[in-house]
């Protein structure tokens, strides 16, 4: 719409100057003409009416003046009369005439050509398939977990585990065989009874020794078995306190448990006697794999 507008204000101009041309062209004209015709006519000569200066001339006898015809008197004052009035006449001004502004033809439209409808797409169905049958996976039911083994295990993953040390095997303690003196019969069953008890306690030993050294089990296996057997017997504290004791004991290669000591207290006599008792009830512990120390300092939570 604009450009439309901007090209008629441009075509309007464009035919204002080409009149106004036009027209100044006609002035100049009219002007030159009446110039041209200006200078064509003769220029009159003035009667001098005034005084001319006296002459002392010798005439000869004066002639007798021929009178002149009235008739070329008065054809003479005709034609001085007629290029007078030529003069006088004023030049009419030729008016410009005002030619009508060019008529824009209308902008064409271009015609919308309507487009041919899209052919309708037939869809051609599918055969449905048929889904496999779901495949039944039995779960097998979950294993039963200890809630104290539960906390211990997650107790031992904050906790440092000290670095296993090596250490000699103690010295098997070496048995006195004493001599049999004579006794009763009593005496005598009674001595042999245990006789037979002393190997029976010596074969269990030596299974016992023999079991320690074939454990496979790992050290941080049977550390979390060593704090669950201790949770166990330290559930309860004695008048529903609760507190943590940080103990420490020996044990054996047979797994007793020697001496127990409070490493941190709880700040409560009684929970700290409770804790190492507790600790004292879970000996024997399982049988320690080799090259773990036998110094454990655990932390056990009285509830």
């Amino acid at each position: 719409m604009s450009l439309a507008m901007q090209r008629r204000g441009y075509a309007s101009r464009i035919g204002e100057i080409a009149l106004w041309g036009s027209a100044a062209i006609l002035v100049l004209t009219v002007h030159i003409a009446a110039a041209a015709l200006l200078m064509r006519q003769e220029p009159e000569e003035l009667a001098d009416n005034g005084p001319q200066a006296a002459i002392m001339i010798e005439l000869a006898p004066e002639p007798e003046a021929a009178i002149p015809d009235e008739e070329q008197i008065a054809t003479d004052t005709e034609d001085r009369q007629l290029v007078e009035t030529q003069q006088t006449e004023p030049v009419e001004e030729v008016e410009p005439i005002e030619e009508p502004p060019p008529v824009e033809p209308p902008p064409e439209v271009a015609e919308e050509i309507p487009e041919p409808p899209p052919e309708p797409v037939i869809e051609t169905p599918l055969p449905e398939e048929t889904p496999p049958p779901p495949e039944i996976v039995e779960t097998p039911p979950p294993e039963p977990v200890d809630p104290i083994e539960q906390k211990v295990t997650a107790a031992l993953e904050n906790v440092e585990v000290p670095l296993p040390v090596t250490r000699p095997p103690p010295p098997k303690p070496v048995q006195k065989v004493e001599k049999p003196r004579r006794q009763p019969q009593a005496q005598k069953e009674k001595a042999q009874a245990k006789v037979q008890a002393k190997p029976s306690e010596r074969t269990a030993a030596a299974q016992t020794s023999s079991g320690s050294v074939a454990s496979t089990m790992s050290p941080s296996t049977w550390m979390t078995r060593v704090r669950t057997k201790i949770a166990r017997n330290a559930r309860r504290c004695p008048s529903n306190q609760k507190g943590i004791v940080t103990i420490s004991f020996n044990f054996d290669s047979d797994g007793n448990i020697g001496r127990v000591s409070v490493a941190r207290s709880s700040g409560d006599t009684r929970i700290d006697d409770y804790v190492v008792s507790a600790v004292r009830r879970a000996s024997p512990v399982p049988i320690a794999p080799a090259g773990v120390a036998s110094l454990v300092t655990q932390s056990v939570e009285c509830k």
